[in-house]
């Protein structure tokens, strides 16, 4: 576990890394202006991150560790309170962490940032899929992965870029109920 200051400090350089961002380019953010704003020196900057892209994908991991650490929290997800366990810890997590997701949306273009998503669920939810059902039928697996996956990140799109207007909480009932449809 890391020192509660080596925490404090990798918060306020991230903090301040992602203000820069919503008001510059990736490539026009030096480690001497996330130092002098987050009011560190820059060797404490090198101790935590290589360079700002190495920052950047350290932000971009722990994201999608945590989508993973919520889609293990529940699943499998055949049981119908698991699925709505999952599509509330998705919602809730893409909700708190907007400013962060759409920020990666405009600076690698909506369609690569979207393509990552699906894949990242698309591995881990035919992963599963396969181990639990034992299923000898690949190809179908793969299809139904692929469609449900484009499905759900489609509409969280959506939601994220404010095409749909609906709290977090009636977004997740939605998908909820379209996942058990298809599930049937």
């Amino acid at each position: 576990m890391k020192d509660r200051r080596v925490l404090k400090t990798e918060k306020a350089i991230r903090e301040t890394f992602l203000t820069l961002l919503k008001e510059k380019e990736l490539n026009q953010i030096t480690v001497s202006e996330i130092s002098k704003l987050t009011d560190v020196g820059r060797g404490t900057f090198y101790l935590h991150y290589r360079d700002v892209y190495d920052l950047y994908d350290h932000i971009e991991t722990e994201l999608y560790q945590d989508l993973e650490e919520i889609f293990y929290s529940v699943y499998p997800s055949n049981e119908p309170q698991n699925l709505m366990s999952l599509t509330e810890g998705i919602t809730k997590f893409i909700y708190e962490n907007r400013d962060v997701f759409l920020i990666l949306i405009r600076l690698e273009g909506s369609a690569k940032t979207i393509s990552k998503l699906k894949s990242f669920f698309s591995k881990i939810i035919l992963q599963e899929s396969v181990k639990l059902s034992g299923s000898d039928n690949a190809d179908y697996d793969v299809v139904e992965t692929i469609f449900t996956v484009s499905g759900v990140v489609g509409v969280l799109e959506e939601w994220l870029n404010n095409g749909i207007k609906l709290p977090q909480t009636q977004v997740a009932a939605i998908l909820h109920q379209i996942l058990l449809k298809l599930s049937i």
